[in-house]
Formats: C-alpha cells, sequence, structure tokens
C-alpha cells in the first residue's frame, strides 16, 4: 500500500508492538506530503522517524504544527532555540539519561515529542526507545495488578514567579485531575503541587491498548522540579516489581543512531525514551519540540 507518494516507508524494530516506521525523504518532495496518512500511520505505530528531512528555523515548527494545537513550554529545563519558548536545545550534558515519558510526573504532560538531529554523535549517545505496549504486555500478572490498582504520587517544585521574599503561600487551584495539593510559594517563587497517576494508561491507538510509560526509571537527582516519587501512601514500590520492570524494559528497548536531518516524532503516552552516555570528545546538537496537545 502506498501511503505517501515518493516516501519509502520501513518498519523500525520487531520489539515495537507494530514495529513503528521510519519514512526515508526524497529532496523534491516535501510540499506532496499527505498529513492524513502520516497521523494514520502515527496512531497505528506510536513512533516515526523521517529520514533526511532537512528542516530549519523557518519550517521545522511549522511542520509540527501539522500534528499540534499547542506546545508545552519547557523554560526550567532547556535553552532557547532559534528564539522560540517553544523550540529547545537538549542541553543537558552528556551523562546517560533512563528511560521516560516526558513530564509524566506533570498534569501537563505532551502527547507528542519531537527530536531534531542537527549534528549527529559520530559513536555514542544513541537514542533509547522502549515501546511501553510491549513492555507492559511482557509484565507478569502479579505486576500488571499491581500497578493498575496503585497510583504513583509526586511532589512537584516549579519556578513560576519572581521572589517576592514573603513567607506566605497561597492556595491555588489548577484544573487538571490528579491534582490533591497545589500552592504558591511567594518565597521562593515556585509553584508546589502534589500529583497523583497510573503508571499504565491507555494510548491513542484504534485499539486503545495499555501502555507502561511512565517516570519510574529516571533518577530524582535529574529531574530539578521532582522531589519525591512514591505510592499514594507515601509508601515505596516494592523491590520485586521493580526489579521486574527494569528488567522487562531492557528487553523491550531499542538503540539507535541519530542521523544528521532525522526527526522522530514519538507518542510520549505510549513510549519511553532515554539516551546512552555521549564520549567527551563528541559532541551532538539535537533540538526538542514538545506538542502538549495535539490534533490526532
Amino acid at each position: 500500500m502506498k501511503l505517501i507518494r515518493l516516501l519509502k516507508m520501513n518498519k523500525i524494530s520487531d520489539l515495537f508492538f507494530n514495529q513503528g516506521c521510519l519514512l526515508n525523504f526524497k529532496k523534491e518532495n516535501k510540499k506532496k506530503i499527505n498529513f492524513s496518512k502520516i497521523k494514520e500511520i502515527f496512531k497505528s505505530k506510536g513512533i516515526i522517524i523521517f529520514r533526511n528531512i532537512n528542516l530549519n528555523k523557518n519550517n521545522l515548527i511549522r511542520f509540527t504544527d501539522n500534528f499540534s494545537h499547542s506546545y508545552a513550554n519547557d523554560a526550567t529545563r532547556r535553552s532557547k532555540r532559534f528564539g522560540s519558548d517553544f523550540i529547545r536545545n537538549v542541553d543537558s550534558g552528556n551523562q546517560k539519561i533512563d528511560l521516560h515519558s516526558e513530564a509524566s510526573f506533570s498534569p501537563s504532560c505532551p502527547e507528542i515529542i519531537w527530536f531534531y538531529c542537527v549534528k549527529p554523535a559520530k559513536k555514542s549517545g544513541k537514542t533509547l526507545l522502549c515501546d511501553g505496549v510491549s513492555l507492559w504486555n511482557s509484565l507478569n500478572l502479579e505486576t500488571k495488578n499491581f500497578f493498575l490498582s496503585n497510583q504513583i504520587s509526586y511532589k512537584l517544585k516549579i519556578p513560576y514567579l519572581e521572589k517576592k521574599h514573603k513567607k506566605s503561600k497561597k492556595k491555588w487551584y489548577l484544573p487538571y485531575e490528579g491534582i490533591n495539593n497545589c500552592f504558591v510559594n511567594f518565597k521562593t517563587g515556585e509553584i508546589e503541587i502534589d500529583y497523583s497517576k497510573y503508571a499504565v494508561h491507555k494510548t491513542i491507538m484504534p485499539t486503545r491498548n495499555l501502555a507502561f510509560a511512565n517516570h519510574l526509571f529516571i533518577s530524582l537527582k535529574s529531574e530539578p522540579q521532582l522531589i519525591r516519587r512514591t505510592l499514594k501512601n507515601n509508601r515505596g514500590i516494592p523491590a520485586k516489581f521493580l526489579k521486574e520492570i527494569y528488567y522487562k524494559a531492557e528487553k523491550n528497548t531499542l538503540k539507535i543512531m541519530l542521523k544528521k536531518n532525522d526527526l522522530i516524532m514519538i507518542d510520549n503516552h505510549r513510549f519511553m525514551h532515554g539516551r546512552e552516555k555521549i564520549l567527551n570528545t563528541e559532541k551532538r546538537d539535537i533540538i526538542n519540540i514538545q506538542t502538549l496537545s495535539s490534533n490526532i
């Protein structure tokens, strides 16, 4: 079936529930892209790698606009690119980044994550991709029942206001499900949030499969906004369940080396991503965009 004129479609990996999708671009076909077909592919596959798409500061956000109603402003963690609040540099150092669903500890979790490779590393810093549907399907029944029965509780401190040097806090209302408490701390200029959600949830796939995509694998030290992560009763997750999800996640993770002008479109509610350590002798240049609300 020829889905998109002049595009060659390949699967990414059998590790993915529906193999993922790699679309190879030709220089002459950018104006002939069938975005409706791409959306159909994305809902099924959950991840698309656009190869040789060759975007720039003028047309990068125009391309993602075809899939986005609104964008997340990741101002507290990444520097601006092209002077835009919504286009950010991936500049968090060279250390390994464990698997995670972007901002899945937050009530405003993006629906789609984009990474555009301006300059790849040559030998290190492979991107990690884990399909939460495949991972969930591989878990034992006892583990599944545990995560279906227990929410994860997060405590967040998000920089928002200028410091007012007052000692008072003011209760604030945010219209998101799962928020237990929310305060503005005028002394620190932060919003303090207690938020709870399940580690497993339905995807945008037509079949509405469950996906295990969350923030349980990544260290709290790498997330300055995230102060605490426990069960809702303030207890930790039992070690036997953590051991299984770490082991099964590794088995269901694909490592890919990004190429110049690769654009990855990721269903953030289904897939977790990460990165291997980058050698100190190498540098790479990656741009990140986060679609808060999509039109898919």
